[in-house]
């Protein structure tokens, strides 16, 4: 299998649906169990990715391991296999938002939530290491907020296919190895080019609780984050509690030796703050703090002065254009639109060329999409993506209606309004919408 598609089959169980993404080692599906009919997402390691016996080696390593551990912070590891001289793993699929999308958004959360994701991902942490693994990637992209059977709100952290033994201190780079996003790798790792041992990890959730409350990583993006101490959070946000702050600024010490022993003991410290167990409702519409309402998605244009724009290079012409909301087209209200997470590649095409991003929200009136860039606002692109369920790949025009940009300056969220929608996209959006909807919300979460 040299190039697997939509509509392959592996080991005759699973057929692949809807083309997710890829790396450079794996290429994601979205696949279908042939027996049970569930959804699920199966990760394919690229041809050429070391010898096969090396990944076949690999492959059954990550799959023993990973299989004994069962979290609810954690993504679940249902299969694995190869087909084909081809080696896999099936994960479930996580359908929430995740928390890059959000920190775009949003920019920052408040210390309640930034507690209570902390302590959720310590603890998913804490089963990591405790079975000998390490994650090696704790980063926004790869933390998602989801619901459990119960309708409980809760963080999943992924990519766990990719996990390393501690005690052998493995190399960042070689077949099947991720360097993880520079900005949240501990100063050993990017000194040494190895994941050390689980303070490792420890940084790097310090790292992103930072980012949840600042807006930003605490060195940003520069290749010199690892000289010297990172900038206190107890100066920069002062009416923090003082137990949120020390938690964060020991994980994020230069010296492995001065952080937490363990991700036990970070969870202690963070259910000292007395807020590390508040509910969150990302996903929720009923909350001012969720991303339906920050983010009122095509239901109005948003206020001028939420329209972020980026800064350009000294001496260089705008890359967009003035934060104007657009005149509210017709027949748009101000009415609620019934939407719902739904995370698949895009493609825009415009006169600016052609973009990559990641749609995470959808609505029969249109789309939010994360891209690494911004575009102008009252631009119109065509938009090319799988639809929810059936996985077929629709084209429509779209216009933007509103941009946010991170202070990381890497990523950009992009509110489309589509034009004249067609027939299979809207109803094809309408079941998928339907269907979240009539989910169940809990409001408390279980305490793990």
């Amino acid at each position: 299998m040299d190039n697997p598609r939509v509509g392959d089959h592996i080991d005759a169980r699973y057929e692949l649906k809807r083309h997710l993404g890829e790396s450079e080692a794996c290429v994601l599906f979205e696949a279908l169990h042939r027996y049970t009919g569930r959804r699920v997402v199966i990760k394919l390691l690229r041809p050429g990715e070391g010898t096969p016996d090396e990944t076949e080696t690999l492959l059954i390593r990550d799959a023993f391991a990973l299989g004994r551990i069962r979290h609810p912070y954690l993504v679940e590891l249902l299969d694995a296999g190869i087909s084909h001289s081809v080696p896999y793993v099936v994960t479930s699929l996580l359908e929430g938002r995740s928390l890059e999308a959000l920190l775009t958004v949003r920019g920052t959360l408040t210390a309640e939530e930034t507690a209570t994701i902390g302590r959720q991902l310590a603890l998913a942490l804490e089963a990591l290491h405790r079975n000998g693994l390490l994650h090696g990637d704790v980063s926004p992209s790869n933390v998602w907020f989801v619901r459990s059977p119960l309708g409980e709100e809760h963080v999943v952290l992924r990519n766990l296919q990719m996990t390393y033994e501690p005690r052998k201190a493995v190399p960042l780079e070689g077949p099947r190895r991720r360097s993880g996003s520079f900005v949240y790798r501990a100063p050993e790792s990017a000194r040494s080019g190895r994941v050390v041992d689980p303070r490792s990890d420890l940084f790097s959730l310090g790292v992103l609780m930072f980012e949840c409350l600042l807006g930003r990583p605490p060195h940003g993006l520069t290749s010199d984050r690892n000289d010297g101490e990172v900038p206190s959070i107890r100066v920069l946000r002062p009416e923090l509690p003082d137990a949120l702050s020390f938690a964060i600024e020991r994980c994020l010490r230069s010296s492995s030796s001065e952080r937490f022993s363990c991700a036990r003991d970070l969870v202690g410290s963070l259910e000292a703050t007395q807020i590390a167990r508040a509910p969150t409702h990302f996903l929720s519409g009923s909350s001012q703090h969720g991303l339906r309402a920050i983010t009122p998605l095509l239901e109005a244009p948003a206020p001028r002065s939420t329209l972020r724009q980026p800064t350009p290079p000294r001496g260089a012409a705008a890359a967009v254009s003035p934060p104007v909301a657009p005149e509210q087209p017709s027949g748009l209200t101000r009415r609620r639109v019934a939407r719902a997470p739904y995370t698949t590649p895009v493609r825009l095409i415009g006169h600016h060329g052609v973009m990559e991003g990641r749609i995470e929200d959808i609505s029969t009136r249109g789309v939010l999409v994360i891209s690494a860039r911004a575009l102008e606002i009252g631009v119109v692109v065509q938009l090319s993506f799988a639809l929810p369920g059936n996985g077929v790949i629709v084209h429509t025009n779209a216009v933007l209606r509103w941009v946010r940009i991170a202070q990381t300056s890497q990523r950009a969220a992009l509110g489309f309004e589509f034009q004249v929608p067609p027939l299979a996209l809207r109803n094809a959006v309408e079941i998928y919408v339907a269907q979240r909807e009539s989910q169940p919300e809990s409001k408390s979460q279980s305490d793990q």
